[in-house]
């Protein structure tokens, strides 16, 4: 009996990185046990309370990885590689927080309630600092953040209006950190509360209650926006494998015909939109795609078309980009948006002449090159400014900044998710739609070939979202859905206008800190040795 309790005890660390991260894994899509968000990272925290940095990173990678390799199990589908790689990568940002935390509580401990509020705003700040780093290193991977678990929470989720998602985020860890600073006061007097306040607990409610009020009245005092503009959303459902089958090609166009044609029975629309790079060649170079268009937009209603485009220089291979164009009545493009974040092995290959053997490991056979400018795009007819997201753009913050800084006063996400579904991708990428419709408090549209395609608010509320029966997304159809655009005049949020700042100074704050109590820690080390 004796060596299993002290097995147990052994491996009592380790159980709870497992439960930390496993806990982060289900606040996300598929699970979306949003709760479990609040006291994810006290297990963790506990156990690592006090270790040294060697140790302290080990808890922290394994909660990152019990976190990132269930989370980003979908890619599978495209590269296990890519997943177990990926998955390490994204754990070593937990890792390095456990050990901001265990630094911290080697210098500090939890006795003093002053000291562990700090403790409290150090981990809210040394976490979005660490989730900033995320989404801007190695061209940026800002996939599920922790604020992101409360993208149905829409009071709570105004506070992204300020420092991003970030600011969500940062309030979910400093929750975190009270109950643990809680819970270690418990473990340290041996069960024995006393009769005490517990300002730590207090104080993170106390927060979350402001917050939460600030986002009420935020709610309540954000305008309706300019008249609806009527939409189609036109969703394609051609699955991945045979999206660039030239078996398939008179099937993806009959189905764009077929889905626009019923659109255009079913009631007016301002705009049509197809989903990224609908059809499956170049629609300035191909005749038959071009045929396709002019057929259908002097119907009477203007198209948003996902297309490849190439620019033939006079010498020198051609430039591929991934492009939306805007086709007037007339047949005429009136402007075209290239994507400027392309996705590495998806869309290009990096460093083809340092690496060329990457290439075998990608399934593109060329690279597309990045736009360099976002476009905003006028309806003829419409005093309706909108900017284009495609594809995994709708995650880049900075992109959907820059577009509404210009004058767009509506997003428009065009995706294909067909890679990753039928998984819980899709819902995961959704999420960071409504994200970047709160920050900048404009709305958002997204269609997909396959993927949710719905509208999102201003608030960030999901509307008209286009589904089955039985609530699936793996089908081919439309929805005509109405949208609200932002006025044209209206106050630029504090994040649209400033960006990651707040996030980014408390995140330099905190780093600043680790490195001094790093130094200190290893030279306290050196001098017992």
């Amino acid at each position: 009996m004796g060596r299993w309790a002290e097995g147990l005890k052994k491996a009592g660390p380790w159980l709870a990185a497992v439960a930390s991260g496993l806990m982060l894994a289900g606040s996300f899509a598929p699970f979306e046990m949003a709760e479990a968000a609040w006291i994810a990272l006290v297990p963790v925290l506990v156990a690592a309370w006090g270790t040294d940095l060697r140790r302290s990173f080990q808890l922290g990678l394994v909660a990152g990885l019990a976190f990132w390799l269930p989370s980003l199990w979908w890619l599978t589908k495209v590269t296990a590689p890519g997943w177990v790689g990926m998955a390490l990568y994204c754990a070593l940002y937990p890792a390095l927080f456990v050990v901001g935390a265990a630094l911290w509580s080697r210098r500090w401990g939890c006795d003093g309630w002053l000291r562990n509020l700090a403790f409290m705003a150090f981990a809210a700040a040394w976490w979005a600092g660490l989730e900033l780093a995320r989404s801007l290193w190695f061209t940026g991977f800002p996939w599920n953040p922790l604020g992101a678990t409360q993208y149905r929470n829409a009071a709570l989720l105004q506070s992204a209006a300020w420092g991003g998602v970030s600011s969500v985020s940062a309030l979910v860890v400093w929750v975190n950190a009270g109950l643990a600073l809680t819970a270690l006061q418990y473990l340290e007097r041996k069960g024995h509360w006393g009769r005490r306040p517990h300002p730590e607990v207090i104080a993170a409610f106390l927060l979350v209650a402001l917050a939460f009020w600030w986002g009420v009245d935020r709610l309540r005092a954000t305008p309706p926006g300019q008249p609806p503009l009527r939409v189609a959303l036109i969703q394609t459902g051609i699955p991945q494998e045979e999206k660039w089958d030239e078996a398939t090609v008179s099937t993806i166009y009959a189905r764009l015909r077929q889905l626009t044609l019923g659109a255009l029975r079913a009631g007016k629309s301002d705009l049509i939109i197809w989903p990224e790079t609908a059809l499956p060649d170049d629609v300035a170079t191909s005749q038959p795609s071009y045929d396709l268009v002019y057929e259908l937009v002097t119907n009477g209603t203007p198209i948003l078309v996902g297309s490849m485009d190439t620019f033939w220089p006079e010498q020198g291979h051609p430039i591929f980009y991934n492009s939306s164009f805007l086709f007037d009545l007339t047949g005429e493009p009136l402007e075209v948006y290239n994507k400027q974040h392309l996705v590495p092995f998806g869309e290009y290959i990096p460093l083809p002449r340092v690496l060329p053997f990457l290439k075998a490991l990608t399934p593109i056979q060329e690279s597309f090159s990045p736009g360099q400018t976002s476009t905003v795009f006028v309806l003829p007819g419409r005093a309706t400014p909108f900017s284009v997201l495609i594809c995994f753009e709708d995650t880049v913050p900075a992109l959907a900044r820059r577009a509404v800084r210009g004058g767009a006063r509506l997003l428009i996400n065009q995706t294909n998710d067909a890679w990753f579904d039928p998984a819980a991708a899709s819902r995961q990428h959704m999420i960071q739609s409504i994200l970047r419709a709160v920050e900048n408090g404009v709305p958002l549209v997204r269609v997909a070939n396959t993927g949710v395609s719905c509208v999102i608010d201003r608030r960030g509320v999901v509307m008209a979202r286009l589904e089955n029966e039985t609530g699936g997304i793996l089908f081919p159809g439309f929805n005509l859905a109405e949208v609200r655009p932002a006025p044209l005049q209206f106050p630029l949020t504090f994040y649209t206008r400033h960006g990651d700042l707040l996030p980014g100074l408390a995140g330099l704050l905190a780093l600043a800190l680790c490195l001094v109590l790093g130094a200190a820690a290893v030279r306290r080390e050196a001098e017992g040795t």
